[in-house]
């Protein structure tokens, strides 16, 4: 069994709202073992047999039945969240404004342009495969970039801050 961090895009936000017991319950009732998650942003931890792109379609789907939204979780084993955790080029920066943005594929060259445009001279960027980092110095509320995150990668992006990717690199094993 390999141990996966699955985060969950844009819940318990707005309406859009899952207790994590809830959500424990739901994995836990797919399948899944060892369960567990971590804050209210959607973070779950898991060990399973099944491939990530399969457990992110038995969550999206059975969230969206359930639930009546979408989320599109982006899933990471415990050895591949440990490495964003050892690329973070910004180790310099607030960790409160440090943020991972995971993808499903790999974010592609132009992207480069569109976040390029977005930024303000103080925020920095750094695509890296399915992940892009970026140290939003100026801070996260006054920022285009974080909100427009995804349209400028060209794919759903959900983000996390790097105390919480290190975090949960940590209650993973990883």
């Amino acid at each position: 069994m390999t141990r996966y961090v699955v985060l969950l895009r844009g819940i318990n936000l707005g309406s859009r709202r899952i207790p994590m017991p809830e959500l424990k319950a739901l994995a836990v009732e797919l399948g899944y073992r060892d369960v567990s998650t971590y804050i209210a942003s959607g973070n779950l931890i898991l060990s399973t047999d099944r491939r990530p792109h399969a457990i992110a379609a038995d969550l999206d789907a059975t969230i969206a039945q359930r639930y009546g939204f979408e989320v599109d979780c982006a899933v990471r084993s415990a050895a591949e969240l440990a490495a964003v955790v050892s690329r973070n080029p910004f180790p310099e920066g607030d960790p409160k404004q440090v943020t991972v943005g995971f993808a499903h594929k790999p974010i592609g060259a132009a992207a480069a342009d569109r976040i390029s445009a977005l930024a303000t001279p103080d925020e920095r960027f750094l695509i890296d495969g399915r992940e892009v980092y970026v140290d939003f110095a100026g801070g996260l509320a006054r920022s285009k970039l974080a909100t427009q995150l995804g349209k400028a990668a060209g794919q759903p992006i959900t983000a996390r801050n790097i105390r919480t990717v290190q975090k949960l690199a940590e209650l993973a094993g990883g």
